[in-house]
């Protein structure tokens, strides 16, 4: 491979695995973003079941501990309501998954750039002019892109180094294909 084309290869290499590392950092952070969602979502209905039967005991006991729990559980009920409407979880997880699918959009882009390179069908300024135009997307991307948590980016680490999550066999993609398609061993 000429000398022009193995440089660009690498950097194209170097700025499609960044991608693949940005794509499942945000990913991993809405799962994160959801997990907490339904926590607490299940905290608040159980919270909203208990006041709603502590004030019905109420109506046929006068005890003191009663009235303190049903209080406190609304507390906590209302409390998660608020804490809902203050931080819009909903719309963070939408946020995360839209900029992992523009990410997963960009990281074929840069793939499908890969093989340009490696048939040397263009001219290295002809690949280097799209190379550039993918990286002002990615940056586009980048800027609005949602903060993400150490947390996530640990879950993404043990997705694609440890569970391989972006890898797939021959045979894994031919099971998936129609027969004319399918690689047959070669």
């Amino acid at each position: 491979m000429d000398k022009d084309y193995l440089i660009l290869e690498d950097n194209v290499r170097y700025s499609f695995m960044s991608v693949v590392w940005s794509h499942k950092i945000q990913e991993k952070q809405a799962d994160i973003l959801t997990e907490k969602y339904n926590r607490f979502e299940t905290i608040r209905i159980i919270c909203a079941s208990l006041t709603s039967v502590g004030l019905i005991s109420l109506v046929f006991s006068e005890q003191f501990i009663i009235k303190v729990l049903s209080t406190l559980i609304s507390f906590v009920s209302t409390a998660i309501s608020l804490f809902f409407k203050s931080y819009d979880i909903q719309k963070n997880i939408t946020n995360h998954k839209n900029t992992a699918n523009e990410l997963l959009y960009l990281r074929d882009k840069f793939r499908f750039l890969l093989v340009e390179i490696k048939t040397q069908n263009m001219s290295v300024k002809n690949l280097i002019e799209k190379y550039e135009d993918l990286l002002e997307q990615l940056n586009k991307v980048y800027k609005t892109a949602p903060n993400t948590t150490d947390e996530a980016v640990n879950r993404a680490s043990n997705y694609l180094k440890i569970k391989k999550d972006n890898e797939f066999t021959d045979d894994e993609i031919d099971m998936n294909l129609p027969e004319t398609l399918k690689r047959r061993g070669i």
